[in-house]
Protein backbone atom coordinates (compact mmCIF):
# COMPACT_ATOMS: atom_id res chain seq x y z
CA UNK A 1 0.00 0.00 0.00
CA UNK A 2 2.88 2.54 1.47
CA UNK A 3 4.31 1.60 -2.10
CA UNK A 4 1.46 2.25 -4.01
CA UNK A 5 0.73 5.63 -2.65
CA UNK A 6 4.18 6.65 -2.89
CA UNK A 7 4.30 5.72 -6.92
CA UNK A 8 0.66 7.65 -7.31
CA UNK A 9 2.29 10.84 -5.65
CA UNK A 10 5.26 10.65 -7.81
CA UNK A 11 3.36 10.07 -10.92
CA UNK A 12 0.69 12.74 -10.02
CA UNK A 13 3.91 15.15 -8.66
CA UNK A 14 5.72 14.62 -12.03
CA UNK A 15 2.39 15.03 -13.84
CA UNK A 16 0.73 18.35 -12.62
CA UNK A 17 3.72 19.81 -11.17
CA UNK A 18 6.61 18.73 -14.37
CA UNK A 19 8.96 18.86 -11.67
CA UNK A 20 12.65 17.37 -10.25
CA UNK A 21 12.72 15.11 -7.76
CA UNK A 22 14.56 13.93 -5.07
CA UNK A 23 14.99 11.23 -2.74
CA UNK A 24 16.64 12.73 0.80
CA UNK A 25 18.59 10.71 3.07
CA UNK A 26 15.36 9.68 5.38
CA UNK A 27 13.99 8.38 2.24
CA UNK A 28 11.29 10.67 1.35
CA UNK A 29 10.45 11.42 -2.11
CA UNK A 30 10.11 15.12 -2.81
CA UNK A 31 8.84 17.38 -5.77
CA UNK A 32 9.18 20.85 -7.04
CA UNK A 33 8.63 23.02 -9.69
CA UNK A 34 9.33 26.53 -7.15
CA UNK A 35 5.24 27.30 -6.39
CA UNK A 36 4.19 24.11 -5.49
CA UNK A 37 5.89 20.42 -3.95
CA UNK A 38 5.16 17.42 -2.90
CA UNK A 39 6.50 15.10 -0.37
CA UNK A 40 6.24 11.41 0.37
CA UNK A 41 7.22 9.74 3.68
CA UNK A 42 7.64 5.69 2.75
CA UNK A 43 7.83 5.13 6.45
CA UNK A 44 4.38 6.68 7.25
CA UNK A 45 2.96 6.94 4.01
CA UNK A 46 1.82 10.66 4.21
CA UNK A 47 1.94 12.71 1.24
CA UNK A 48 2.84 16.32 1.93
CA UNK A 49 1.84 18.80 -0.35
CA UNK A 50 2.38 22.64 -0.31
CA UNK A 51 1.59 25.74 -2.80
CA UNK A 52 3.36 28.99 -2.27
CA UNK A 53 1.48 32.03 -3.49
CA UNK A 54 1.97 35.43 -5.43
CA UNK A 55 1.47 37.74 -1.97
CA UNK A 56 4.06 35.20 -0.59
CA UNK A 57 2.08 32.98 1.59
CA UNK A 58 2.21 29.58 1.95
CA UNK A 59 -0.20 26.29 2.47
CA UNK A 60 0.58 22.85 3.19
CA UNK A 61 -1.59 20.04 3.68
CA UNK A 62 -0.90 16.26 4.60
CA UNK A 63 -3.21 13.10 3.59
CA UNK A 64 -3.61 12.60 7.11
CA UNK A 65 -5.89 15.74 7.23
CA UNK A 66 -3.50 18.30 8.76
CA UNK A 67 -3.15 21.94 7.21
CA UNK A 68 -0.93 24.47 7.56
CA UNK A 69 -0.70 28.51 6.21
CA UNK A 70 1.97 31.12 7.01
CA UNK A 71 1.73 34.78 6.22
CA UNK A 72 4.70 36.34 6.30
CA UNK A 73 3.39 40.01 5.99
CA UNK A 74 1.89 39.25 9.84
CA UNK A 75 4.70 36.85 10.31
CA UNK A 76 2.16 34.70 11.74
CA UNK A 77 1.67 30.47 11.32
CA UNK A 78 -1.95 28.73 11.44
CA UNK A 79 -2.14 24.75 11.73
CA UNK A 80 -5.60 22.77 11.54
CA UNK A 81 -5.87 19.21 12.10
CA UNK A 82 -9.54 17.72 11.26
CA UNK A 83 -10.12 14.13 13.50
CA UNK A 84 -12.13 11.06 12.79
CA UNK A 85 -14.65 11.81 14.92
CA UNK A 86 -15.29 15.15 12.51
CA UNK A 87 -13.84 17.68 15.13
CA UNK A 88 -11.91 20.45 14.13
CA UNK A 89 -9.24 22.78 15.89
CA UNK A 90 -6.73 25.17 14.98
CA UNK A 91 -3.82 27.01 16.51
CA UNK A 92 -2.42 30.26 15.41
CA UNK A 93 1.52 31.12 16.58
CA UNK A 94 0.05 34.13 18.25
CA UNK A 95 -1.06 31.57 21.24
CA UNK A 96 -4.97 31.25 20.02
CA UNK A 97 -6.76 27.87 19.93
CA UNK A 98 -10.04 27.03 18.31
CA UNK A 99 -12.12 23.62 18.02
CA UNK A 100 -15.49 22.90 16.61
CA UNK A 101 -17.46 20.02 17.18
CA UNK A 102 -19.86 19.09 13.88
CA UNK A 103 -21.46 16.79 16.19
CA UNK A 104 -22.77 19.12 18.48
CA UNK A 105 -22.49 22.47 16.14
CA UNK A 106 -20.95 24.02 19.50
CA UNK A 107 -16.93 26.07 18.60
CA UNK A 108 -14.81 27.37 20.77
CA UNK A 109 -11.87 29.80 20.98
CA UNK A 110 -9.29 30.04 23.49
CA UNK A 111 -6.51 32.98 24.16
CA UNK A 112 -4.24 33.34 26.66
CA UNK A 113 -2.82 36.72 27.96
CA UNK A 114 0.60 37.59 29.32
CA UNK A 115 -0.12 37.02 32.86
CA UNK A 116 -1.16 33.22 32.02
CA UNK A 117 -4.41 33.33 32.08
CA UNK A 118 -6.92 31.73 29.11
CA UNK A 119 -10.18 32.86 28.29
CA UNK A 120 -12.11 30.54 26.67
CA UNK A 121 -15.07 31.32 24.94
CA UNK A 122 -17.91 29.11 23.09
CA UNK A 123 -20.62 29.71 20.32
CA UNK A 124 -22.94 28.59 22.96
CA UNK A 125 -22.20 31.48 25.27
CA UNK A 126 -20.50 30.13 28.25
CA UNK A 127 -17.11 31.94 29.28
CA UNK A 128 -14.31 30.16 31.29
CA UNK A 129 -11.23 31.79 32.63
CA UNK A 130 -8.21 29.69 33.95
CA UNK A 131 -4.66 29.68 35.16
CA UNK A 132 -2.90 26.56 36.65
CA UNK A 133 -6.21 24.59 36.87
CA UNK A 134 -8.05 26.71 39.08
CA UNK A 135 -10.68 29.41 37.08
CA UNK A 136 -14.44 30.80 36.76
CA UNK A 137 -16.64 29.28 34.23
CA UNK A 138 -19.91 31.25 33.07
CA UNK A 139 -22.66 28.95 31.24
CA UNK A 140 -25.18 30.45 28.90
CA UNK A 141 -28.05 29.69 31.38
CA UNK A 142 -26.53 32.43 34.09
CA UNK A 143 -24.40 29.01 36.28
CA UNK A 144 -21.23 30.41 37.38
CA UNK A 145 -18.88 27.89 38.57
CA UNK A 146 -15.63 27.69 40.00
CA UNK A 147 -12.63 25.74 41.28
CA UNK A 148 -9.92 27.28 43.94
CA UNK A 149 -6.99 24.93 45.43
CA UNK A 150 -9.25 23.73 47.98
CA UNK A 151 -13.00 24.02 46.86
CA UNK A 152 -15.44 23.53 43.77
CA UNK A 153 -18.81 24.38 42.97
CA UNK A 154 -21.54 25.83 41.18
CA UNK A 155 -24.78 28.09 41.54
CA UNK A 156 -27.62 29.73 39.79
CA UNK A 157 -26.90 33.42 39.18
Amino acid sequence: MKVLLMIVAMFFASGAFAADCVTNLRGKVVCANGEQAVAVNPNTGTVTTAQKYPNGATTAQTSNGQKAAYNPNTGTFTTTQKYQNGATTAQNSNGTKAAYNPNTGNAAVAKTNQNGVTTTQSSWGGEAKTKNGMGVAEGPNGTTCAKGRNNQGCKKG
